[in-house]
């Protein structure tokens, strides 16, 4: 089998759930024996990564080389994800290959439809519809996709959590972590904490949503550590005896939750949208008001900026001063989660249509 992975953003690095997913999905499918290359954002060039043959082209120049590999490689599925603004490779992709694109949804804000849709579009919504199959990376992903665009999806649960062990990583006394400080993801809460909590140390980890203003507010926090990014999931949660997660929009899923428990760091996370499923049952998932507008984009930024509402960080004080006495549990979840997972789902999925 032959497969095009054609997405909207790097290949490498990539820290958001969305490209990791990818990147992982097509290596597992390389390691099965197919044919995987992949056209993506970022500096021109052609390299092999991991069994992948990876395209590179900028912005402006990405339409037409999906339009050139899906010539020259004659795929049997174009996977493209929901990431993709203005749906230039996913028009691409329908183009080039009718009848043999796989749209993946990641990001129900990039969706052309629905409540949460940044960019709505009728015509948009109409070639999501040309799909000849739409997955879904979590039940919430495809009861919205349902709900709102009238369309059905199958859904598979990208296996991202490598083979293991996977160590405990947690520590009682240690730091209280946040992946991506951003108002998406509920900044308010962190510096919230911090200023009830100044004897707490917090990490905020930075990836791609802070801005210059926010990261000056965690800057005036002495309490705050903020570090840069990391390869390794592992090398972020390691000393940690919390995750927060308290994130404003809908995740569609948040594999990082998962991840943070299965090496025995409890999560803290709002009760919002895919997060729910992440958790797996286990406590705490916590109230928070989420966003409901945005300010026009502005040029330059890649997403239009949220309006944040205050936040109400009782709840997540008192659950962060109980937080170690569900970490067994949620380590126990989350193994089991991961055991029942199939690597193979996408393939199977592919071969069958």
């Amino acid at each position: 089998m032959r497969v095009l992975l054609a997405q909207n953003m790097p290949y490498l690095p990539g820290h958001g759930g969305a490209t990791k997913s990818n990147r992982l999905l097509l290596q597992e499918l390389a390691a099965r024996g197919h044919r995987c290359v992949a056209v993506t954002r970022g500096e021109p060039g052609v390299r092999t990564i991991a069994g992948v043959e990876v395209f590179a082209a900028g912005g402006p120049r990405l339409p037409r080389l999906v339009r050139e590999v899906a010539a020259a490689e004659e795929p049997d599925a174009v996977l493209v994800p929901s990431d993709d603004p203005g749906l230039m490779v996913l028009g691409s992709a329908l183009r080039a290959a009718p009848g043999r694109v796989v749209y993946l949804v990641h990001t129900l804000q990039q969706l052309p439809f629905g409540p949460r849709a940044f960019y709505p579009s009728e015509s948009g919504h109409r070639m999501v519809a040309r799909a000849r199959s739409i997955v879904a990376v979590s039940r919430a992903a495809h009861d919205y996709v349902r709900e709102h665009g009238g369309l059905e999806s199958t859904v598979l649960y990208p296996h991202v959590y490598g083979p293991g062990p996977h160590p405990d990583l947690s520590d009682a006394g240690g730091v209280v972590t946040m992946v991506n400080p951003c108002g998406f993801k509920g900044l308010p809460v962190l510096l919230g904490l911090a200023d009830a909590r100044p004897a707490t140390r917090f990490r905020a980890v930075r990836t791609w949503g802070s801005t210059d203003d926010e990261l000056a507010e965690l800057a005036a926090r002495p309490n705050i550590e903020v570090v840069a990014a990391v390869p390794d999931i592992a090398d972020v949660l390691r000393g940690s005896r919390a995750l927060l997660m308290p994130s404003l929009w809908d995740e569609t899923f948040g594999y990082t939750a998962v991840e943070a428990m299965l090496h025995g760091v409890p999560v803290l996370a709002a009760d919002v949208g895919g997060l729910r499923e992440a958790k797996l049952g286990v406590p705490y998932l916590l109230p928070v008001t989420p966003i409901t507008g945005y300010r026009p984009q502005r040029g330059g930024e890649p997403y239009p900026r949220p309006i944040v509402p205050p936040q109400d960080i009782a709840p997540w004080l008192a659950a962060l001063d109980d937080a170690a006495a569900v970490a067994a549990q949620g380590r126990q979840a989350a193994a089991a989660f991961v055991a029942a997972l199939d690597p193979g789902a996408l393939e199977k999925h592919l071969v069958n249509l």
